[in-house]
Order: C-alpha cells, then structure tokens, then sequence
C-alpha cells in the first residue's frame, strides 16, 4: 500500500469491510445518537417515499427506516455484510453495488439518499465529487441527501492510534494491538494534505484505512457546487451546529442537503 495514489483508496478501504469478522461485529447495532436525532427531525425527508441507502452494510440503518419508507434499495460491495443484512431484512432489496455506479439507476430516481457512518469518506477527491453529483442527479426536485463525513478539524485527525475512542462511537478495542501501530506507520507515505481536504490514515478495526477528511466549510462548498443547499449540520452527538462551530472534538460531522431547483 505504500505511495498508493488516490485511485486505489477505494478498493484498499472496501477490503478491510470485506471480512466476516468485520461483518459480524456490525450486526445487529444499532442508529448513533445523531442519526436518531436527524432521522426523527427530517422524517418528511424519506417517509413513504423513495430511499437509497449506501454503503448499507448489515443492515443497521434499515430496521428503522425499511417501515417507514415507500421503496427502499440498500448497497454495498462487501459480501460478508450483504449475506448478513439479506439474512436480517429478507423483504428489503439490497445489491451488489459500487457506490460511484449509482449513477445507473438513472435521473430523478429517488427522493432521498443516506450516506451513513461517512461512506464518503472511502473514496478519493475525484471519486468523492462525482459521487457527490451523482446522488444530485438521481435525486428527484428537492429530495434530501443526508450523510456525515471526517472531520478535518477534529483535534485527532490523522493522528496515531490510542487507547481511546476513535470517531467511531464503538471503536475502543484493538487501538494498542501492536497490528494497529504497524498499518498506521505503513500508510504514511499514502497520506495527502491539501488546501482542500486530506486523506489520513485512520483507525477501522484492527487495521488503519486511508480515509478522506475535509471541513465544514469546504464540505459545503462541494455540496453547493453539485447543486445542493445546506438545511442542515450536527456535531456528532446529534447537536446542531453552525458553520462557524467550533468542531475540534467531532470526528464526524453530518450534514443534512436538499436538491435545489436546478436552472432553467
């Protein structure tokens, strides 16, 4: 992996999710406290209507949105959690998918897209900003993209692994597995810093991924560029935020986009 370019983040992170181990330590968790608080705020957004949900993973979105919606389609690559979430949720449809194939299901095809426990953030710039258009123009007039992402602010931003939480609110063991250590070091020179945004090594699992970071402010910028507006931004215990906040103790932020109007 090392001096790996931006192309080939993508296919390194969807191998560390692409294990069984992985798999069954998702199953059966349940929503983080911000997304109770967004999905319960912006149920107009997907109630009886029309919901992608990406990187779905086991399943742990779908209980609570799967009775509530009016079609829901979930997506993912890795084998081992599509067996488990087609196990759970046998009425539900969930496929084999790339995240940046969505463009596949073609114009104004749905009316919201969730992108939890920031499946973004697994991706390049390039990949990033294409997804990010892709979800506009598979959103129908005004329909709701909610999704989170790393926080390029948060104070521990691309640093070594501790014995301590992570972003991720369960992730507390294997910080000091000397594995932990060894897969942080060996991504370094993977590592990229721009004006923009970042790619950081940072802790999923046992192992270290390569994963995109970037700031409130640049994040809506990319957001306003596709062709959304901002209605709404939480911190990562579900309090919202505003563009000034101050982040430093988030890891993720989540950012709630409408499909402005586009131009005539």
């Amino acid at each position: 992996m090392q001096g790996t370019s931006e192309n080939g983040i993508a296919e390194y992170n969807a191998g560390l999710f692409d294990n069984p181990e992985v798999a069954e330590w998702y199953d059966n968790q349940q929503l983080y406290p911000a997304e109770r608080i967004i999905l319960d705020q912006f149920r107009h957004a997907y109630a009886d209507k029309r919901l992608l949900d990406l990187g779905v993973g086991t399943g742990r979105t779908t209980k609570p949105l799967l009775p509530l919606v009016g079609e829901y389609i979930g997506i993912d690559r890795s084998q081992p959690m599509l067996a488990l979430a087609r196990r759970n949720f046998p009425a539900a449809t969930f496929l084999d998918m790339d995240v940046r194939a969505i463009g596949q299901f073609g114009t104004e095809r749905f009316d919201c897209v969730l992108g939890a426990l920031a499946i973004l953030s697994a991706f390049g710039h390039e990949d990033r900003l294409a997804i990010i258009q892709a979800v506009r123009n598979i959103l129908s007039p005004g329909g709701y993209f909610i999704f989170s992402f790393h926080n390029r602010q948060w104070r521990r931003a691309g640093g070594m692994p501790l014995h301590r939480r992570s972003w991720h609110p369960r992730e507390v063991v294997n910080s000091l597995h000397p594995q932990s250590w060894i897969n942080y070091l060996r991504l370094q020179p993977s590592t990229r810093r721009t004006p923009e945004y970042a790619i950081l090594a940072d802790q999923a699992h046992r192992w270290s991924g390569l994963f995109y970071f970037i700031d409130l402010a640049a994040q809506t910028r990319q957001l306003e560029a596709a062709g959304f507006e901002i209605v709404g931004r939480y911190g990562e215990n579900g309090r919202p935020i505003a563009e000034n906040s101050d982040t430093s103790n988030d890891g993720l932020l989540n950012l709630v986009c409408r499909a402005a109007p586009r131009p005539s």
